[in-house]
């Protein structure tokens, strides 16, 4: 029974690879892929990770999960307690079935539509964004990635953060 699931979905990976090759975007539809952003907050990007699982599981989808680290977040501005829980939420993720991706932008809008374009995402998993008071005045990223989405058929999907509503 195993052996002929394998087998079929290795049919299935060679079938799509094969559509996806030959026929273009225009004439037919996105894969069903997802993306699930997280940050260095290991805790919310945990939830997020395994939310995001459980979503993927659901709707049978290829995923993605995608960490965009900035100049701010290079190796030499986190330490090293922040380096080891982003490794372990890439294992966890990885673990999960999730394609890891890691990108070095100082744009993460534009990291994240980059990565969106090139795998054919159809939803965007992101935690819940902070905004300072400058970014709500002078734009931010979440408002060029709703710029984004809205151009290219894409949905995002916000994930709240549950410690906050713990008691």
């Amino acid at each position: 029974m195993q052996l002929r699931d394998l087998a079929l979905k290795e049919v299935s990976r060679q079938v799509e690879r094969k559509i996806i090759k030959d026929i273009p975007l225009q004439q037919r539809e996105k894969i069903n892929a997802i993306v699930t952003c997280i940050s260095t907050n290991s805790k919310s990007a945990a939830n997020i990770i395994r939310k995001s699982s459980r979503i993927v599981a659901a709707n049978n989808s290829k995923w993605y999960v995608l960490y965009v680290q900035t100049p701010k977040e290079s190796i030499d501005n986190i330490d090293s307690k922040e380096q080891r829980l982003l490794i372990n939420n890439f294992k966890m993720a990885t673990e999960l079935g999730a394609n890891v991706i890691k990108k070095s932008n100082k744009d993460i809008a534009k990291a994240i539509a980059e990565i969106t374009e090139e795998n054919e995402v159809e939803l965007i998993v992101m935690g819940m964004p902070s905004f300072s008071l400058y970014q709500r005045l002078h734009g931010n990223l979440f408002t060029e990635l709703l710029d984004y989405t809205s151009k290219n058929n894409v949905d995002i999907l916000i994930i709240s953060n549950d410690e906050k509503n713990k008691k």
